[in-house]
């Protein structure tokens, strides 16, 4: 496949790929506008235009250039552990006419023996959308190491009021030990299959238990939206919670 441009079928954003992490399911998936869809049309709803936005997970672009193009929020940071998608990043916010956009290559975590450590073990796959820590299945190519970046830290520093987080099962330590400072809303795509159905339990508890309700208008299947809410509501999500 080498170099590759594909449209993307609903969205008409343009993105980059090449053979070395894509193949022609991946293609296929774009060009039929099923690939990630409902999770852009989501965030385009959630985001605001004065919203400062952490994307985790951020793939070739597809997300930070459609928010960018249908929001434009005041400040976008998208991250991404694997460093053979950062080119790709930028030539699909060059594609769509997207400026502004800081592009991370690292790997976002709260653990603090893993922040002490300095650095995470990054599985890397033939197919992007598969890659992340700890995988172990067919088609890995190998594993290698990634910076840890504090992103409790990061949040603080730069004002962070929006979290999108897609990282392959890597969500339920991350949300551990998050402290959400200014964030008010977040867009969670759960990996069941990975943290289980005891780990999702555990991240909607927990976010309930810090003042955030489950959005169940603009949640859809595996992605998920919480939003800060005041007391009355708190309590009303917290019983959602209790018997879910």
């Amino acid at each position: 496949m080498s170099g590759q441009l594909v449209t993307h079928g609903t969205s008409g954003l343009v993105l980059s790929l090449d053979e070395e992490v894509a193949n022609e399911r991946i293609v296929t998936e774009i060009r039929r506008g099923r690939y990630e869809a409902s999770e852009l049309s989501m965030a385009s709803r959630f985001v605001r235009q004065d919203d400062r936005v952490l994307e985790l997970g951020a793939g070739v672009g597809f997300i930070s250039a459609g928010v960018m193009r249908n929001v434009g929020p005041a400040y976008y940071a998208a991250v991404e552990a694997d460093a053979r998608l950062i080119p790709h990043i930028r030539q699909t916010h060059l594609r769509n006419g997207v400026e502004g956009v800081e592009v991370i290559n690292a790997a976002f975590v709260t653990d603090p023996q893993v922040l002490e450590k300095g650095f995470v073990e990054f599985t890397l796959h033939r197919e992007f959308w598969r890659s992340g820590i700890g995988q172990d299945q067919d088609g890995v190519t190998e594993t290698v190491r990634v910076p840890a970046v504090d992103a409790s830290a990061f949040i603080a520093d730069k004002g962070i009021t929006v979290l999108i987080s897609d990282i392959e099962g890597a969500e339920l330590e991350l949300l551990r030990n998050l402290r959400k400072g200014g964030l008010q809303r977040i867009i969670l795509e759960l990996h069941p299959q990975r943290i289980g159905k005891a780990g999702v339990i555990e991240i909607f508890s927990g976010l309930c238990a810090e003042g955030f309700a489950y959005n169940v208008n603009l949640s859809e299947g595996s992605v998920v939206c919480f939003e800060v809410v005041g007391d009355a509501e708190a309590d009303e999500a917290e019983m959602f919670t209790r018997f879910a």
